[in-house]
Formats: C-alpha cells, sequence, structure tokens
C-alpha cells in the first residue's frame, strides 16, 4: 500500500504540477493584459491631459491677444479724446473771437489771424455781423504760444506769409459801420 499510494500520489502531483505550470502562463498573460490595459488607460489619460493643457494654452494666449487689443483700443480712443479736446478747445477759442469781433470790441490781430485760419466761415460771418460798438472793449489775446507754436509746426513757410498776409487784408478791409459813416461823409 506504501508504494500504491505513493504511485498514485506521484500521478495526481504530476498532472497538478502540469496544471500549475499551464496556468502560470495563463496568469502572465493575464498579468500582461492587465498591464497593458493598465498602461493604455494612463496613456489615454496622459494624452486627455495634454490635450486639456493645449487647449488652456491657447485659451490663454487667445486671451492674451484679446487683452492687447482691448489696450490698443484704448490708447486709440485716450489719443482720440486728446484730439477731440484739443479740437474743442480751438473752437471754443474761436467762437470767444468770433462773439468779440460781432460786439464790435477790439480784438488783437494774433486772435484774427487764428480765428480766420482755424474757422474762415466763422471769421467771414463774424465781420459781417459787426456791430458799431461806441466804447470797444479791448480784448487781451486768447491764444497761447502754444498755439502758435503748433500752428508754426503745422504749416509750411508758404503758407504761414500768405495767411498773415490774408489776415492783415482782412483787418484792414474789415471796417465797422461807424468807420463807414466816417469814410461816406468825406
Amino acid at each position: 500500500m506504501g508504494i500504491e499510494s505513493i504511485a498514485r500520489t506521484t500521478p495526481a502531483v504530476q498532472f497538478r504540477s502540469t496544471r500549475r505550470s499551464s496556468a502560470q502562463p495563463d496568469e502572465n498573460v493575464s498579468e500582461a493584459e492587465a498591464n497593458q490595459k493598465k498602461l493604455d488607460y494612463e496613456q489615454k489619460k496622459a494624452a486627455e491631459d495634454l490635450k486639456r493643457k493645449q487647449q488652456q494654452i491657447q485659451e490663454r494666449k487667445e486671451r492674451e491677444q484679446e487683452l492687447d487689443m482691448l489696450e490698443k483700443q484704448l490708447e486709440a480712443s485716450k489719443k482720440e479724446a486728446e484730439a477731440m479736446e484739443d479740437t474743442f478747445k480751438t473752437f471754443s477759442k474761436c467762437m470767444t473771437i468770433a462773439s468779440r469781433i460781432a460786439k464790435g470790441d477790439i480784438v488783437p490781430a494774433k486772435d484774427l489771424k487764428f480765428l480766420a485760419e482755424h474757422e474762415p466761415d466763422l471769421y467771414k460771418q463774424a465781420i459781417m455781423l459787426r456791430t458799431p460798438n461806441p466804447k470797444p472793449k479791448k480784448h487781451k489775446s486768447l491764444v497761447d504760444d502754444e498755439d502758435e507754436n503748433t500752428e508754426q509746426t503745422q504749416g509750411s513757410g508758404e503758407s504761414e506769409s500768405a495767411e498773415s498776409g490774408e489776415a492783415a487784408e482782412v483787418t484792414e478791409a474789415a471796417p465797422t459801420d461807424g468807420e463807414d459813416a466816417a469814410a461816406n461823409e468825406e
């Protein structure tokens, strides 16, 4: 019995060991498949993370471009506002000068020239609407040295001499109604 029992147990053990040896490759294959699946999942996740980060970078670049564009628009609007302010100041000075001329007050030649250069139609209207003033008020010039400097830098030498000649002619050619009556009596 001892030998038979050993013989009987031995083939079973051998069968089991054979089974185990055949089961180990299955386990190795299933472990490899599990590892491959895990690796595939990690690669997929890494690819998604990379794609998401690239999208974030792209969005960030787009926002930076929008900010740059908005900054440029802000600078342009500031410059435009400054130009509008200068234009308004010039027009305001012209209106004041024209009002003084129309009242029959004495206006400096520098102001007449300024008005004739910047608003020629307004200058003509003010001269035509000039009323006789028995006691004209003598006004100081509204034109600053800055205004004169900007005029000189904007115009060329030829246009400046022509403009100053025009202003001098208009000043002499525009007598008040009181002066017209005195000239007609003579």
